[in-house]
């Protein structure tokens, strides 16, 4: 009685079909191994496509500045981070009153300043007035006036004079180390303070 109970408690352990006696399991399928050289090539292409990307939309489409100084108070201040477009300053160049990055002569450095004179026409300040051809102009932009007289000065064509809007602390195309800047020299627009949100808006 007890041999029977003791033969039903066994475990019958059966093979699986199609293993034979004394044969050993088949070995799971190996996992397919990872190219390194591959993903390490992808990696890279992916990364120089993206500082292309970066470099053509920098080049052609729009840039980051950060305002230095107080030349352009009180229109903006420093600190202010502006979006500056610059493919429609390639195609349309500088307008008037436009608010512009540019270099100066024998300088690689950025400025921003605003775009006061065109080629052929004549330039001066007198009582803290500016006058395009004996005209006065209208510049609502101007809060702080300048101090001192300029001009007359006739701008040579190809050439532009750009001010800063603080005209009593600006150093700008007055300067006889700036002068006029050639049209190549403006890099593009400035269009909107993107920080602070305080500052917030479009530059005009």
């Amino acid at each position: 009685m007890n041999e029977k109970k003791s033969e039903q408690d066994l475990q019958i352990i059966k093979k699986p079909e199609g293993e034979a006696e004394g044969e050993k399991p088949a070995a799971p399928p190996e996992k397919p191994r990872k190219n390194v050289k591959k993903e390490v090539r992808e990696w890279v292409v992916s990364i120089a496509v993206a500082l292309i990307a970066v470099i053509l939309i920098r080049t052609f489409l729009f840039t980051v500045i950060k305002v230095e100084g107080p030349s352009m108070n009180d229109t903006l201040w420093e600190g202010d981070r502006l979006i500056v477009t610059i493919a429609d300053m390639k195609i349309n160049g500088p307008q008037r009153f436009d608010v512009v990055i540019t270099h100066f002569p024998d300088s690689d450095k950025r400025y921003v300043k605003r775009v006061i004179a065109l080629p052929g026409e004549t330039l001066e300040i007198r009582d803290g007035v500016t006058y395009i051809d004996g005209e006065p102009l209208d510049e609502p932009f101007v809060t702080h006036p300048s101090t001192s007289d300029f001009g007359p000065y006739t701008v040579p064509e190809g050439q532009y004079m750009v001010l800063g809007d603080n005209r009593s602390n600006s150093h700008d195309s007055r300067a006889d180390d700036v002068g006029p800047v050639d049209e190549d020299m403006i890099i593009g627009k400035v269009r909107f303070i993107m920080w602070p949100f305080s500052h917030f808006g479009v530059v005009e």
